[in-house]
């Protein structure tokens, strides 16, 4: 069987690094793909709905979709959201102008995104003012939740741990009462501390869904089921089963409908995060779970043999069993911890930059630090002392090798539990970097000039198939009311390697004419318009004009 070793893990490894080399990055965020109508659009009447296409499912947060008009007043909007799309029906008859809609959705992995869509009807507005929506700045929530996380990991990971300690390692070993109710004490208040943290965890994530900041904490609006249902689900998970590991705990019972229970607490985590956000999801929210369950077990472990060993050092067989049950367990973990952790962060990340240049790269590159510090011990503890425990040697000898395996299993759990520091901070900072969390205004696209003393010159590019464009110009008093010309602007075109020349347009309103203009590039263009007021008098503007 050892001779078999060395050739199972290496095919353990050329599998892992098939799945690694063919892995492509994947996105963390849902990504907004279109709207209807487009950004900048000039419709020549009031659309009745607006919608919002996503490359991925996503939930609309209470008042995720509002609209505002150019004075910034808002507009009545019915939002609805299913699968990937977003509507918003408006109401009829709108009047002139030019709109904004913001849209604040939360992605897959649990992280809110937004935006905004400006769109103009009959003729762009010569002045927007942004809309007021309210705070959208999370300020110390995803500081916080890292915390909470990291707690609600640490304290779920050593209940579930030290239940399968007392339930299989410790099996047949004599230890004391004292020590197995310390254990068992150790068990149940990690278990209550991970379902207070996990408790806690449901409202910071509402709040920070909707932008509300630590003082949304307390809001109504931060339990709504239909933002936080992950996160109750997973209190719901970790209050039933670490309930009944620290029921069984303290009873000495175990049985498999009691270990799957356990199983299930533990692997709670795995239902919310980055790992739902990519694909395969169902192989990552697997692999996910057998993650978690090598660090119960690792976890529990270190800390049941830190409180066992003292009192059984004068028995060096027991400690020896003991240690050498858990030694043969940890060797198993450290494949499973190898191989779960490199497929999860390397479909995650799929590239070597972010690594280094995203603060989840750069934390996860301190797990992995220190995961290797606490292999290097492990591996001191399994090839050197645990050999001198279960050795030949004199009694003396023997128990002194004990006490060190008990220091050092110290040191491996103290740093453990760094590991699952880093680890809370990590399911808070996502791949890719954070998403726009606030709606902004978007940039409208128009530009405003002044032609004589008395006249006022609008210009906006409407979006088009690649760099054909339709320009709209509009000519208006100085109180912004459109006029009717006795004939057309003369509207011509340049930039700094090309010159377009003069422009035809079309009247398509008071005071408005649009013309389809293929630009040779992007860039800026000097837009010059020329009014004809009478014979003599041809005041002239000219505008810079982005092509993107």
């Amino acid at each position: 069987m050892m001779r078999r070793v060395p050739a199972y893990l290496l095919a353990v490894l050329v599998a892992v690094l098939t799945v690694v080399g063919t892995a492509g990055p994947a996105s963390a965020h849902a990504t907004l793909v279109s709207t209807d109508p487009a950004e900048g659009t000039v419709l020549p009447e009031a659309p009745s709905e607006v919608s919002f296409t996503f490359d991925e499912p996503v939930q609309l947060v209470p008042d995720g979709l509002l609209a505002f008009d150019a004075a910034g007043k808002r507009v009545d909007v019915e939002a609805s959201a299913k699968g990937v799309e977003v509507t918003g029906r408006l109401p009829g008859e709108l009047d002139n102008g030019t709109y904004v809609v913001t849209w604040r959705v939360v992605s897959a992995d649990g992280h809110p995104i937004a935006g905004s869509l400006t769109f103009h009807v009959g003729a762009p507005s010569p002045k927007v003012v942004p809309p007021q929506t309210g705070p959208a700045d999370p300020g110390a929530v995803p500081t916080v939740q890292g915390i909470v996380h990291g707690l609600d990991y640490t304290a779920l990971l050593l209940a579930g741990g030290l239940a399968l300690f007392l339930a299989w390692t410790a099996r047949g070993v004599r230890l004391p009462d004292d020590v197995r109710r310390r254990l068992v004490r150790v068990l149940r208040g990690s278990a209550l501390v991970a379902v207070l943290a996990a408790a806690l965890a449901v409202p910071l994530a509402g709040a920070y869904q909707l932008g509300s900041g630590l003082g949304g904490v307390l809001d109504p609006g931060s339990f709504d089921p239909g933002l936080v249902q992950d996160d109750l689900q997973v209190l719901a998970l970790q209050a039933a089963g670490l309930g009944v590991a620290a029921w069984a705990a303290g009873q000495a019972r175990s049985s498999l409908v009691v270990d799957l229970v356990t199983a299930l607490a533990v692997w709670s985590p795995a239902l919310v995060g980055h790992t739902r956000a990519y694909e395969p999801s169902m192989l990552l929210v697997v692999t996910d779970a057998l993650h978690l369950s090598a660090g119960a077990v690792w976890l529990g472990g270190l800390v049941g043999l830190a409180l066992a060993l003292p009192a059984i050092a004068g028995r060096p067989k027991d400690a020896a069993l003991l240690i050498t049950r858990f030694s043969t367990v940890a060797a198993a973990l450290l494949t499973a911890l190898a191989v779960t952790g490199v497929l999860m962060a390397w479909r995650i990340v799929g590239a070597w930059a972010p690594l280094v240049e995203e603060t989840w790269g750069r934390l996860l590159l301190v797990k992995v630090a220190l995961v290797l510090v606490v292999v290097a011990i492990a591996a001191y503890n399994r090839f050197r002392l645990v050999p001198r425990v279960a050795g030949d040697g004199g009694h003396d000898q023997r128990r002194l090798a004990t006490g060190l395996v008990r220091r050092t299993v110290v040191a491996e759990a103290a740093l453990l539990v760094a590991v699952l520091g880093v680890t809370g901070f990590l399911t808070q900072k996502p791949p890719g970097g954070e998403a726009p969390a606030e709606a902004r205004t978007a940039d409208t696209g128009v530009v405003t000039g002044v032609a004589g003393d008395d006249l006022k010159v609008l210009a906006v590019l409407d979006p088009g198939p690649g760099l054909q464009r339709r320009l709209i110009v509009q000519v208006q008093n100085l109180a912004g009311d459109p006029l009717d010309l006795a004939g057309a602007p003369a509207v011509a075109l340049r930039s700094e390697s090309v010159d377009l020349g003069t422009i035809p347009v079309v009247p398509s309103g008071a005071g408005t004419y649009s013309a389809d203009v293929v630009f040779p590039h992007t860039g800026t263009w000097k837009l010059q318009v020329s009014i004809r007021v009478d014979t003599f008098t041809s005041p002239v503007t000219t505008l810079d004009l982005r092509v993107r």
